[in-house]
């Protein structure tokens, strides 16, 4: 079912052939590689740890032919696995959540972001919180990761969208945020971090760093069915194991030059400020040890309420396996990582 979804609705980044290095895997006489398929929705700095773990050879290092593929929303990814033609997605907790609560059977395996990392970026004339009251806040969708972030930061802030009347619109994805915001057709949005300080030299503000703030939020996470876990617990060891090695090869000063080079080519960025700006955000934005976190879903899932009642019977400690990560973690394998660099 997903080979024709494939053709319509997949856009397959160049990472590889898997027929091809099966074969060759064969013809060698080496052990073959595990095939599986990895989904995506975002292109971001927080990709970059999947794009270095295909890129610099660790995925097949733990016995693993990846094949990556980008779908063009959360919801595509939720429908694919649901196929079981595609074993991982790397997605946020919402997706889940939404899903779980129609049937499906998934588990957050791991999740290295378990914040909310935007930029709260407003208008010159915001200088203060209570300045937000009446204006407009522009998300990507309603519903979507900035919509609940955007209601989680005006709580943090003290405010109330409704009670304080900020009409929250949806707009598109960040880089029309960011125009609206820098033409004035908003007054608020949130950004990720590089595309804030552009807008911060061209005299817009940074309310608040939604990380500092350090509000419990899953945004992207590592998913797999919980059949599927049951039945391959070695392979999903070993992809969390790839993606943990990329994590140390990013953090080690001495690839510095490695990631620019796969975040330019996945992400189509020639401006060396910008690249440098997302290597620094990647440095800070992901958790050594990616426990999922309970109260960032839980977060996500009393955000979701309103919109689908089903969340609510959710217990979101269920949703979680975190076994892979404590295993790797207790015997000192992460730890070791960082201590020995790349």
């Amino acid at each position: 079912m997903l080979r024709s979804m494939a053709v319509y609705l997949l856009v397959l980044l160049s990472i590889g052939n898997p027929l091809h290095a099966a074969q060759s895997g064969a013809k060698s006489g080496r052990p073959a590689l595990a095939k599986i398929r990895i989904s995506q929705s975002a292109v971001n700095t927080r990709s970059a740890i999947l794009w270095i773990a295909h890129g610099q050879g660790l995925f097949a290092k733990n016995g693993l032919e990846v094949e990556t593929i980008y779908l063009r929303s959360s919801n595509l990814q939720m429908a694919a696995m649901a196929t079981g033609d595609v074993q991982f997605a790397s997605s946020g907790g919402a997706p889940v959540l939404s899903a779980v609560s129609g049937g499906q059977d998934l588990k957050i395996v791991a999740s290295p972001s378990n914040r909310l990392a935007y930029d709260l970026v407003v208008r010159p004339d915001i200088k203060e919180a209570k300045d937000l009251r009446g204006k407009r806040f522009g998300v990507t969708n309603i519903g979507g990761t900035t919509w609940m972030a955007a209601i989680l930061a005006l709580e943090h802030l003290g405010l109330d969208h409704q009670r304080d009347q900020i009409r929250i619109n949806a707009l598109g994805n960040q880089t029309i945020l960011a125009q609206a915001v820098e033409a004035g057709n908003i007054d608020a949005t949130l950004l990720d971090p590089f595309l804030s300080r552009r807008l911060k030299q061209k005299g817009l503000s940074v309310l608040i760093d939604l990380y500092r703030a350090k509000i419990p939020f899953i945004n992207t996470s590592l998913i797999a069915n919980g059949n599927y876990i049951r039945d391959n617990p070695d392979i999903v060891e070993s992809v969390l194991k790839s993606l943990l090695e990329a994590q140390a090869l990013v953090a080690a000063p001495a690839n510095k030059n490695i990631v620019l080079q796969t975040m330019a080519r996945q992400m189509k960025l020639t401006d060396p400020t910008i690249l440098e700006e997302g290597y620094q955000e990647i440095l800070v934005g992901f958790e050594r040890k990616p426990y999922p976190s309970v109260e960032g879903l839980r977060n996500i899932q009393r955000m979701m309420a309103g919109l689908n009642p089903k969340v609510t019977r959710l217990k979101a400690e269920e949703l979680i396996d975190s076994r892979f990560v404590r295993k790797l973690d207790d015997s000192g394998y992460i730890d070791g990582l960082f201590t020995k660099g790349h």
